[in-house]
């Protein structure tokens, strides 16, 4: 009766010539969208967002929050509709019997504990001998420090050591077997059997993504209570010497003291419970001899047997503790994302196209202004979304335009949002841009680019390489798939809640961090080309069924 009903209304001619004309228009507005990005309009966007007024986008600082003004209006000159926090404001002030109106701001509010290293600290070896308590002290900044800390704490408990703190499966190597840890203090070497032997079997064998997060998560799941770090290479002058230079030179930076560092102070969410981290201890060479002594482990051929034999050699040491109090400093300081929205024709399934806007601010006298780390990939989310309403087509799914903030701080906009987001599991896939518009030194022709992706979804190589050729773009693509990709950008807490990622990311370059990473070194041709390639592929996300993309 369907086929009738077209016989009868359309001739076949007139129906194809409606089709072949449906199919024109959808070429023609994806045509017409690409032509809004360009490089006039990322320049002067990225101009702003990288200028010395912005003072470096420090997520709680003056500049992060005129940045964020900033994307909050380029979204509402596009047409994209705020989705961040709902807002209440009486309609009439002063009146009664009025109630307050309620809609969404641009902005994703939520606050972090800033935290850092308090004087107050020790650390004490403390062993039985003869009857006798035994504590040799050692002073912090100058044989060990310490990291995974957001409260005062103190510990006394006794010591294991447990080889590389490492299990294996599919090798049967598992460090932790028959060793009781619980409450206890582990010692443990960096790395795994072969790690620094590439040529060894071992070193072929054993592969790991997040390594040093997978042996804290081992560590924390046997009921450890603190992590001590021992080296093949230990670090003799551990610490910070206090008089030398008389005059500060480092990089860019010449002062009479060492200025305050970013990364100097560490970052948490605000949340209801503490963080899972375990304090982890990095000793100097001196205390990891006298450690080792009592341990009485020879740690060249622990690891010679380590990588030929496979086999652990934990053990408990009797008669030792390590005695540890630590204190810290915080203050609480609010942020916020940047979250725009096109409503698709599923108001059930979101696209996310995000990128950090926060860069590591002023510091020392210098500004790190981040053009490319990461107001280029702010730009292309900017981009990506005026291109999208340009085709003058609603999406079949609803796409989400985000700006994260804090992601220097450990990457804590985008981990607030996917804790917090209540449609999370209705997000199907990711997509991330990140230093999209420099090159490496070998990349003459400035076209390559780096290209993760959830492995199971094959489809979005194949996705991805017809709309470069399709659309001429100059951009040679190293694709880099993995079972659930994992580092350091905004992607990451998606993948962890198994959600499909895609992530942009040009090149690794010298002026990383640096405040030399400046406007004058953007290359435009490049970041045009990704961010187009960004944008077909958001649209093609948005307009077909991701079941095609994943390999059976």
């Amino acid at each position: 009766m369907k086929i009738m009903r077209f016989k009868i209304l359309v001739p076949k001619l007139a129906f194809a010539c409606i089709l072949l004309g449906s199919l024109n228009l959808q070429g023609q507005s994806i045509d017409e969208a690409l032509k809004t990005i360009n490089q006039a309009s990322l320049k002067a966007q990225l101009g702003f967002l990288a200028s010395d007024w912005m003072e470096g986008r420090d997520a709680d600082k003056k500049g992060a929050f005129m940045a964020s003004d900033y994307i909050a209006s380029m979204f509402q000159v596009f047409g994209i509709e705020p989705y961040g926090d709902m807002e209440y404001a009486f309609p009439l002030s002063g009146q009664r019997g009025y109630r307050p109106e309620s809609k969404p701001s641009y902005f994703q509010k939520f606050n972090i504990i800033k935290y850092q290293p308090s004087d107050i600290q020790s650390f004490s070896l403390v062993k039985e001998i003869n009857g006798s308590r035994v504590a040799r002290n050692f002073d912090y900044g100058v044989d060990y420090g310490i990291a995974g800390i957001e409260s005062n704490l103190e510990i006394e408990a006794p010591v294991v050591f447990i080889g590389y703190g490492i299990k294996y499966d599919s090798l049967k190597y598992d460090d932790f077997a028959k060793m009781n840890v619980k409450g206890k203090i582990i010692a443990r070497l960096d790395g795994y059997p072969g790690y620094h032997d590439t040529s060894s079997p071992a070193y072929k064998k054993f592969k790991f993504n997040s390594l040093y997060s997978q042996k804290e998560k081992w560590a924390r799941e046997a009921g450890a209570v603190a992590i001590i770090n021992l080296s093949a290479n230990p670090l003799k002058d551990f610490g910070r010497v206090t008089n030398l230079p008389f005059r500060y030179e480092s990089g860019d930076v010449e002062a009479d003291v060492a200025p305050e560092k970013y990364y100097d102070t560490h970052a948490i969410l605000q949340s209801d419970s503490l963080q899972k981290s375990l304090p982890s201890i990095r000793i100097s060479a001196r205390l990891q001899k006298e450690l080792l002594s009592i341990i009485n482990v020879d740690l060249y051929n622990f690891e010679n047997d380590a990588k030929i034999n496979l086999k652990p050699a934990s053990k408990e040491v009797p008669g030792l503790k390590v005695s540890l109090k630590t204190a810290i400093k915080s203050e609480m300081v609010s942020v916020r994302n940047v979250i725009g929205i096109i409503e698709g024709e599923n108001k059930n399934e979101f696209v996310v196209v995000g990128a950090h806007y926060d860069h590591i601010g002023k510091y020392g006298g210098y500004i790190y202004n981040g053009a490319d780390d990461n107001g280029s990939g702010t730009v292309g989310v900017l981009s990506i979304a005026r291109a999208i309403k340009a085709t003058g087509k609603k999406p079949q799914k609803t796409i989400i335009f985000a700006a994260w903030t804090a992601e220097e701080r450990g990457l804590l906009g985008s981990n607030y949002f996917v804790n917090n987001f209540a449609g999370i599991n209705k997000v199907v896939v990711n997509l991330n841009f990140d230093m999209i518009a420099r090159s490496i030194a070998s990349d003459t022709a400035s076209n390559k680019c780096g290209f993760s992706y959830t492995k199971a979804y094959e489809g979005f190589q194949e996705m991805s390489q017809k709309n470069i050729k399709d659309y001429g773009l100059n951009l040679v693509v190293k694709y880099n798939p993995s079972e659930r990709p994992t580092g350091g950008s905004d992607y990451a807490p998606f993948a962890a809640k198994n959600i499909p990622v895609i992530a942009f990311m040009a090149a690794m370059h010298p002026d990383y961090h640096k405040p030399s990473d400046e406007i004058e070194k953007i290359q435009w041709g490049k970041m045009e080309n990704i961010i187009k390639l960004g944008f077909l592929n958001v649209y093609n996300l948005a307009n077909s069924d991701l079941k095609t993309l994943r390999k059976e």
